[in-house]
């Protein structure tokens, strides 16, 4: 394949600063929905995963907790260090006789927001 070939499989066109500030504006959003659903500490993420629930921040909706999870998922899975070289805790969160990652404590409690909400609508 050639360069003009690979160019010509998508119109490409500068990013517009509208479209800057409406990205900026989402993901905003995603941060604060972030933080509210799992907090910054392990001990945020086992208060989550033992309620009946988890406590999902106000004025958020599935289809926040579903861009998330997006995320999430393709934050939690393994990759090569030079891919992405973030550390994360490597002590496990043990919630019963469960283990997760920090990335899976994550995926699961949104998972289970999204759960509930489907099934209360």
């Amino acid at each position: 394949m050639h360069e003009h070939d690979f160019d010509s499989l998508k119109p490409w066109r500068p990013f517009t600063t509208d479209e800057t500030a409406r990205l900026e504006v989402q993901w905003g959003r995603l941060t604060v929905l972030a933080k509210g659903l799992w907090g910054t500490t392990n001990e945020n993420l086992e208060r989550q995963l033992l309620a009946r629930v988890p406590e999902i921040p106000p004025n958020f909706g599935i289809a926040d907790l579903r861009k998330l999870l997006y995320l999430a998922s393709l934050l939690s899975q393994p990759r090569p260090t030079f891919v992405l070289p973030m550390r994360f805790s490597s002590q496990p969160i043990v919630v019963g006789t469960k283990r997760f990652t920090t990335w899976e404590a994550r995926v699961e409690i949104v998972r289970r927001a999204i759960e509930f909400l489907e099934s209360s609508s």
